[in-house]
C-alpha cells in the first residue's frame, strides 16, 4: 500500500492505498476540477488519514480523523469525493470554508458569486467582471474566514455544455485555469439570478441575512446533505461537531460584519454598473 499526502489550502491528508486504485485517482480529471488547490506533498504531519481498501461490502468508517472506505467495486470519483469530503471537516478545523460560486478579481479584489443551484448566472457574472479585472476560478473557491481573503480555487473548469464550449471556444471536457494562484482580499459576495428583464432586483443584505445564509452554506457541505457514495446508494454522515459549528458560527458573524452580501436578480449589465459603488 502506498501512503500519499494531498494538501489543499493549508490541509493535509494522507492517503493509504494500492498502487493500480491511485494511479486511477492520480490519472482522473476530476480530481483537480473538484478539490480546490490540490497539491501532493511530502510530510510528516497531516489532519486526517483514509484508507481505501477492496472489501466483501461497499462500507465507509466516518471516524474521523482516521476514515476507512472498503470498495466492492473500485470508482476512482467516488473516492475522490470522499477525499474532498474529509478535506472539508480538515480546512473549517483552521477556519476555511468551501463556496460554491465562480469568482473574478476586480480592482485587486476577490468578487464571489455563489448560490446553490446551478444554472443561476454565476459563472457568467464573474466572465463579465473578469473583462475588466480577471477570472478567478468557477465551482469552488477556498474562504479564509479568519483573514477575510480567497485562498484557493480548481485548478482545471469541468466545461458541462456545448453552451460553456462555445463561450470558451473549445472541444474538451476539461479547462485549464492558469495564474491567479495569489491569496486576494475579499471584495464583496454577489447572490446572482441573471435573466433577461428590463427591471431589476437589488438587495444589499444586513449582516444578520448574509450571515445567516452563508452559515447555511458552510454547514451544508460539511454536513454531507447532498453528498453520496456507492452509486448513490450510501449518504454520507455528518462530519460536523457541535465545537466546530460554535466556532464557525462566530468566525461568519465577524465575516459577514465586515463583507458586503447583496442579491442581485436581473440583466448583467445593471449589476455590472452598480460594481463601483458597491466595492
Amino acid at each position: 500500500m502506498r501512503k500519499i499526502y494531498f494538501k489543499s489550502s493549508s490541509s493535509i491528508i494522507k492517503l493509504i492505498i494500492n498502487e493500480e486504485d491511485y494511479n486511477l485517482i492520480i490519472n482522473d480529471e476530476f480530481l483537480y476540477s473538484y478539490i480546490p488547490s490540490l497539491n501532493i506533498v511530502d510530510s510528516k504531519t497531516y489532519d486526517a488519514s483514509i484508507k481505501i481498501e477492496k472489501g466483501n461490502t461497499n462500507n465507509i468508517n466516518f471516524n474521523y480523523p482516521e476514515i476507512i472506505y472498503q470498495y466492492e467495486k473500485f470508482n476512482s470519483k467516488d473516492a475522490i469525493s470522499l477525499i474532498e469530503y474529509v478535506f472539508e471537516r480538515a480546512r473549517q478545523e483552521k477556519g476555511i470554508i468551501c463556496i460554491h460560486g465562480a469568482g473574478a478579481i476586480y480592482k485587486n479584489k476577490l468578487i464571489v458569486s455563489w448560490g446553490g443551484t446551478t444554472g443561476m448566472g454565476k459563472t457568467t457574472l464573474a466572465l463579465e467582471i473578469s473583462k475588466k479585472g480577471a477570472f478567478y476560478s468557477d465551482e469552488k473557491i477556498l474562504i479564509d474566514l479568519n483573514n477575510l481573503k480567497g485562498v484557493g480555487r480548481i485548478s482545471r473548469q469541468y466545461i458541462s455544455n456545448d453552451y460553456w464550449r462555445k463561450i470558451y471556444n473549445t472541444n474538451d471536457k476539461y479547462l485549464l485555469l492558469g495564474g491567479n494562484k495569489k491569496d486576494y482580499d475579499i471584495g464583496l459576495f454577489i447572490q446572482p439570478i441573471i435573466c433577461d428583464m428590463f427591471d431589476y432586483t437589488f438587495d444589499v443584505w444586513d449582516k444578520d441575512k448574509f450571515f445567516w445564509h452563508l452559515y447555511e452554506e458552510s454547514s451544508r457541505k460539511i454536513r454531507g446533505t447532498s453528498r453520496m457514495f456507492f452509486d448513490r446508494t450510501y449518504p454520507a454522515v455528518s462530519l460536523d461537531t457541535f465545537s466546530l459549528a460554535k466556532s464557525r458560527l462566530e468566525l461568519i458573524k465577524k465575516f459577514t460584519s465586515s463583507i458586503k452580501g447583496v442579491y442581485y436578480k436581473g440583466c448583467i449589465d445593471n449589476i455590472i454598473n452598480k460594481l463601483d459603488k458597491l466595492m
